[in-house]
């Protein structure tokens, strides 16, 4: 009740357009052209108005200025979890396209739970948004008729596969994982761990599909065995260490997850083993520190500034033409065969 009250004393304090018009001595319309920057205003009444702003403190209502003139120049982006280095690095290519075509991102987490997710999703239909990114928390996007119902645009990104019935954007999960799969048996791996995050998940599904159906097909069937250890870090290590305690450490391991790949490496050093020598190692997505390891860990690079031009363009488009048909867009990722995989050694690889 405090927090309440507090704020309703801000909002009564806070100067209006009607305040600064009185200060200024002219009227509410002309303050408006003034703020607007409309250059018909005398020079003598645009001083008056803007020393009256700036001596109240006047601050303009954006929103309040959209809805009267029916625009919407707000864009909600829902990603799962905020100290995910993609979902950062996403945020923020996604901000900078905004930016620059007259747009103001609010960009807020879900948590990875459906309940938040809907939460977050009420929030911004309230603040009456011009579109939602949505990178969704399951497969279940049980808020799309609740969007709809409000005649929101929305796109998926990240989260999609080829088959998604609604505007999106991802990548080709399944092929890339293909091919790494099939690097891990070209240099002689023929028994693979594969860490995943959860079950239901469109885009980890892809990957896991890609990965298995490869080794499926190999001249020499590969064995693969699939460890789902939870969306974080914590998780991650934890369900990592737990695998890796049950005997024989595997010879190669596909992380298909950021937090996967350092929970593996952290697994590694605590174990005082080595890699490759020891453990073959591949990632999914790549970062900086990834990169200047000893050895450098192979990774599935996914296109994030493609994927924010792509989203971008979409919502753009579904804005402009809310009636055209939906289309999923998958873009090609990219493979780095770094030094972190290499020939097994020893029998029963």
């Amino acid at each position: 009740m405090r927090n309440s009250t507090a704020s309703q004393r801000r909002d009564l304090a806070r100067p209006t357009i009607y305040d600064v018009a009185r200060s200024a001595r002219v009227s509410p319309a002309t303050v408006s052209k003034v703020l607007r920057g409309v250059t018909t205003v005398g020079a003598e009444n645009a001083t008056r108005v803007m020393d009256a702003v700036r001596d109240l403190g006047f601050r303009s209502d954006p929103l309040a200025a959209n809805l009267r003139r029916n625009k919407r120049s707000l864009v909600g982006l829902i990603v799962p979890d905020f100290k995910n280095p993609f979902f950062g690095a996403l945020v923020a290519a996604i901000e900078q396209l905004a930016e620059g075509s007259g747009y103001r991102l609010v960009a807020v987490s879900s948590s990875e739970t459906e309940s938040m997710e809907h939460r977050q999703i009420e929030a911004l239909l309230d603040w009456r948004v011009a579109g939602i990114i949505l990178i969704p928390s399951s497969v279940n996007l049980a808020d799309q008729t609740l969007i709809k119902s409000e005649g929101t645009p929305f796109i998926i990104v990240d989260r999609v596969s080829a088959a998604s019935p609604f505007d999106g954007v991802g990548v080709d999960n399944a092929e890339a994982c293909a091919k790494m799969v099939r690097h891990f048996y070209d240099l002689g791996h023929r028994k693979l761990l594969i860490v995943a995050s959860l079950p239901d998940l469109a885009n980890m599904k892809d990957r896991i599909e890609g990965a298995c159906t490869a080794a499926r097909a190999m001249a020499e069937p590969m064995e693969t065995e699939i460890l789902y250890c939870g969306p974080d870090l914590a998780h991650a290590t934890a369900n990592v260490a737990k695998h890796f305690e049950r005997g024989e450490p595997p010879k190669a391991v596909f992380a298909l997850f950021i937090q996967a790949t350092l929970a593996v490496l952290r697994e590694v050093e605590k174990l005082g083993l080595r890699i490759p020598a020891d453990i073959s190692l591949a990632g999914f997505d790549d970062f900086e520190w990834m990169q200047v390891m000893h050895p450098p860990v192979a990774t599935v690079i996914q296109p994030i500034e493609e994927m924010a031009a792509a989203a971008w363009r979409q919502l753009l488009h579904r804005i402009e033409f809310p009636e055209h048909a939906p289309s999923a867009i998958q873009i090609p990722c990219s493979l780095e065969f770094r030094g972190s995989i290499a020939r097994p050694r020893g029998e029963g690889s």
